[in-house]
């Protein structure tokens, strides 16, 4: 009698405990179903219909018309050789970096300077790139100083580099940390064995460290392919939406037939790249699901360690300040221009020859960058912080960000829980569909999202913005990596002990992830704090747009005051950033605490 009791609960806890899941999963199902499936859907289709003579059509005709279109073709051409070269220089220069950062275990104030190039507005970013590669450039400046001639950079055979040089400068930081994390997981028990057994650098890097990082290093891979259509702003910028042939990208076809809302071409060029993309992606997931799988459990994340203090501590220190140099420069740059008189700013930057001096030739004058800027004035920030349209605009981008990151941590969160208990083959299969949603391009999902949303009448709200970022799947993605391989006796000696599926959630499994969580919320903190393109496509209200969408338009308006206005947008990033080091701070010395305590007892 007893055992059928028995049964009878364990039964019903079962029950009860997949409801749970399912009631956490809920959330992020929906979400995706309603803001991505639906929309995907929406463009396949679209990418197959035509209208001919008043009739409805359904064939290929898109898809001939896209693959003999000689601008597309160069725009892919390009794309995949900028891709092809950019991903895997990324993932190793990162990774070489990350490696490099756990020996020398530098503070959290260079790991903080490794992050801004992620997070700088891409107005400044764009500036400061301008001074460098322009026509009056610094580049041409030196070699106006060597007797030679001016260089159009953005047209010669050196123009190429352009796009890699700022994609590199930006993601490398970011993705440092995220390989940094990483290494920080891997329990020293591995290499102490490997080092008895007499195993050699090479066979303990790729047997252990890079298998351990193999979930890392797949959340790499595709935030690195996503920010290959994210570096679009900046090219934008500098360029123009019909640059050069050699820097006409795939991301410029897109937006110029997102303008005139040519949504058939859109989807059709959309869907081709998607194929050709998933067909790289998912053999490389599955590549690194079965690496991942061999370690049965992660250490805990903790990105503070006592320095090094040997006899290279001082040649450490030097090779560490002149690489937060090198990430610091355009944010010191913009600094410094925010310091500037409207009159400095003109003459150091205009092209235009307003004073004969040694810098000017053939009527252009050469740019004159400085970050010592003489004579300092605060009147750009009192102009900015005085005026009540840029504070409105800072103020609906702290409400944007805030509700985002909140709303996306929760249902990333529970989602990847879900897909961390549920061992079904068609959880995998969503899985894969989740991965499928993320290299969607964003300009594809755009239109219609706005169809969707103007159903709803919620075109002109922040909901617009909000509900998709919330559901994103990439956070999903990120944090259900970072799960795998979590030891399966701490859930199950939790559930002896009664918890139930949030309990353990909550009490186990959270505290150990940690660092996908702090990773996940800089990332999209960092990606919607920089809203652009969906802030135009969705707020036709100028009351409701965000500081980011002012910021720009920094080649084309007053560059000290949108200076100025950079700065004051970086304070927020860098207090998130702050509150992430020192929650991570405690967590640390609380751990400390409990591990002293169970080896006095």
């Amino acid at each position: 009698m007893r055992k059928g009791t028995d049964n009878m609960k364990g039964k019903l806890r079962h029950h009860s405990n997949a409801a749970a899941l399912w009631g956490m999963f809920l959330p992020s199902a929906l979400g995706v179903m309603f803001l991505y499936i639906l929309p995907f859907l929406l463009t396949l289709n679209s990418s197959f219909r035509s209208r001919t003579g008043g009739k409805t059509e359904y064939g290929f005709s898109h898809y001939a018309d896209i693959l003999g279109n000689p601008v597309f073709r160069l725009g892919v051409k390009n794309f995949f050789r900028f891709a092809l070269l950019v991903i895997p220089l990324v993932c190793v220069v990162s990774l070489a970096l990350a490696l490099a950062l756990k020996r020398w275990e530098p503070g959290s104030g260079f790991l903080f300077s490794m992050l801004l190039p992620f997070v700088v507005p891409s107005g400044s970013t764009a500036f400061f790139w301008n001074t460098i590669f322009s026509l009056n450039g610094w580049l041409n400046r030196l070699r106006f100083q060597c007797g030679l001639e001016p260089v159009m950079w953005d047209s010669g055979r050196w123009s190429f580099f352009i796009p890699v040089i700022l994609y590199l400068w930006k993601f490398c930081g970011f993705f440092a940390l995220v390989f940094y994390a990483g290494l920080r997981q891997i329990p020293d028990e591995y290499y102490e064995i490997a080092r008895i057994e007499g195993a050699g650098r090479r066979t303990v890097f790729f047997r252990i460290t890079l298998a351990y990082l193999s979930p890392v290093v797949m959340i790499v891979l595709l935030l690195a392919f996503i920010g290959s259509f994210q570096i679009s702003r900046e090219l934008f910028m500098l360029f123009g939406r019909y640059p050069h042939s050699d820097l006409y990208l795939f991301q410029h076809f897109l937006n110029n037939h997102l303008d005139r809302m040519n949504l058939p071409v859109l989807c059709s060029a959309s869907v081709l790249l998607i194929l050709v993309v998933c067909s790289v992606v998912m053999p490389v997931w599955l590549v690194q699901k079965r690496l991942s799988d061999t370690f049965e459990k992660r250490g805990e994340f903790n990105l503070f360690s006592p320095r090094n203090r040997s006899g290279k501590g001082r040649v450490r220190r030097i090779l560490t300040a002149a690489l937060a140099l090198l990430f610091l420069l355009p944010v010191l740059f913009t600094i410094s221009n925010s310091l500037m008189s409207p009159v400095e700013v003109t003459r150091r930057y205009s092209a235009e020859i307003l004073e004969q001096n040694g810098l000017s030739r053939g009527g252009l004058h050469f740019m004159e960058p400085t970050l010592l800027p003489w004579p300092l004035t605060i009147s750009q920030y009192k102009d900015f912080l005085l005026n009540p349209v840029y504070l409105r605009m800072f103020w609906n981008s702290v409400l944007l960000a805030a509700l985002i990151v909140a709303g996306h941590i929760v249902v990333s969160v529970l989602g990847a829980f879900v897909f961390f208990r549920v061992k079904k083959r068609y959880m995998t299969i969503l899985f894969m569909a989740y991965i499928l949603l993320m290299v969607i391009p964003a300009q594809v999902l755009l239109t219609p999202q706005f169809v969707f949303f103007q159903t709803l009448r919620l075109e002109g709200s922040y909901w617009a913005i909000i509900l998709p970022a919330v559901f994103n799947p990439v956070g999903v993605f990120i944090v259900s990596l970072q799960m795998r391989g979590f030891p399966q006796e701490c859930i199950e000696a939790a559930q002896l002990g009664g918890a139930g599926e949030l309990c353990i959630l909550r009490r186990v499994v959270l505290p150990n992830i940690k660092g996908a969580v702090l990773v996940l919320t800089l990332y999209i903190f960092a990606e919607y704090w920089n809203i652009v393109d969906q802030a135009v496509v969705f707020l036709s209200n100028q009351n409701r747009l965000p500081l980011s969408v002012f910021l720009s338009d920094m080649l084309q308006g007053d560059m000290g005051l949108v200076s100025a206005g950079s700065v004051v947008y970086l304070i927020p990033i860098c207090l998130v950033f702050a509150a992430c080091l020192l929650g991570l701070r405690e967590e640390r010395s609380q751990s400390k605490t409990n591990t002293g305590s169970e080896e006095i007892k």
